[in-house]
Order: structure tokens, then sequence, then C-alpha cells
């Protein structure tokens, strides 16, 4: 849905002809995210690009023993942001993101994969507010009442992968970091220490995929 509204944002202020829109599946993507893609291009009168990125993450993993979903999720993810990037290169264009602030936050996300981008034009809406913003939008009902995923394998979900809902990272995140409430304010509205804790953590933890690399200050 991020990469839907992101799209349909391009296409209020762009011609057709200055979008190049890419599906870059895997051989475990679900059928039904290409379906969707197909749909979400056509509403927006886009010609959509299917390049399939198995063969590449399949050769570098095919002397491996057995890698882990997240090994292969990642390379994934990075793969497509090559391939998006090379053809910006060629198209002397831009790279578009669809990273939402929820996730952000969570830093959900693959270091130079998902989250790169030139551009994130949803960057600043929670995940919660991106539903409602897909609505204002007109975006197909099936988009928007998917199970948010990146579509890496069959069964993938944002919320399953994280641990928590959407909901409760919103709900939190609005009160600690734009209302400034404290923690002791925010259990009392509902949400419970156990989220709390966790959101905060992983918010912590992941603080160094939001910055830029550390570079060395010399002093000369």
């Amino acid at each position: 849905m991020d990469s839907a509204v992101s799209l349909t944002l391009l296409r209020k202020v762009l011609n057709p002809e200055n979008i190049f829109a890419f599906y870059l599946p895997y051989k475990t993507s679900n059928e039904k995210g290409r379906e969707h893609a197909y749909m979400i291009a056509e509403f927006n009168n886009i010609e959509l690009t299917s390049i399939s990125i198995t063969k590449q993450i399949d050769n570098y993993f095919n002397n491996e023993n057995e890698p882990s979903k997240l090994r292969i999720g990642n390379k994934c993810a990075r793969e497509r942001m090559s391939v998006l990037y090379d053809k910006a290169n060629f198209h002397n264009a831009l790279v578009i993101g669809t990273s939402n602030r929820s996730e952000l936050i969570m830093g959900y996300g693959t270091l130079f994969g998902d989250m790169a981008c030139a551009i994130n034009p949803i960057g600043e809406l929670f995940k919660t507010q991106i539903f409602k913003f897909a609505e204002f939008l007109y975006i197909p009902k099936e988009i928007i009442e998917k199970a948010p995923s990146a579509d890496l394998w069959e069964g993938q979900s944002d919320e399953k992968e994280m641990g928590i809902s959407y909901q409760i990272i919103d709900e939190f995140s609005y009160m600690y970091f734009d209302k400034k409430e404290n923690i002791e304010t925010i259990i009392k509205s509902g949400i419970n220490k156990e989220h709390c804790d966790k959101i905060i953590n992983t918010y912590n933890r992941n603080s160094f995929k939001r910055i830029g690399p550390t570079i060395l200050q010399l002093n000369v």
C-alpha cells in the first residue's frame, strides 16, 4: 500500500511518461502482489515493467547451506534497490521512497535496500495515516485491505515480523515523540508497558538506520 500511495502521489504531479514503475518479484513472492502491482499501475495509467530478481539472488546463495529468511530478504531488498538505481540512471530519474514513519521509527526496513531513495513523499506519515490517505486517494480496496508485507515469501507480514501492530506503534509514537508524554501517562491511556518498552528499545537499537554513516573526525 505504501508503494501504491507513493505512486499515486507522483501521478498527481507528473505525466505518465515521466514515471517509471517496476515490479521486482522473487520466486517466493505472492502472486497477489503481481496482481496488485498491475492494478495500481492501471489505476494511475502508468506502464509497469516486471523484472524478476530470482536468478541473481539464487546465484548468490547457490553455495550457501540453508541461508535464513532474513538474509535472503535483506539481499532481495538491496537487489531491488540496485535495479531501481540502475533504471533511474538509465532514465535520468530519481528513486522515490516508500517507507512510512512507523517503519522508520521501528527501523523496519533494510539499510540501502527499501529504505534507500532520493525523495520520500510519505516518510512523515504513520502507517495508520497511510490507510486513511489511501482511501482519500481512492486506491483500490483490495490493496488497502491486504495485510502490509514486503512480499518476499508466502505469508510474510509486517506486523507478524515486528511482533506488534501498527495501531499500537502509531498511538505510542504520537504520544511519546510528538506530544512528549511520559511513559506513565501512556500506560494509563491503555498501552501496556511491554509494548512501550518494545517500541523504545527497537527505536534505540535501530537508530543507526535513521542517520548517515559515522565519519571519523580527524583533528589535523
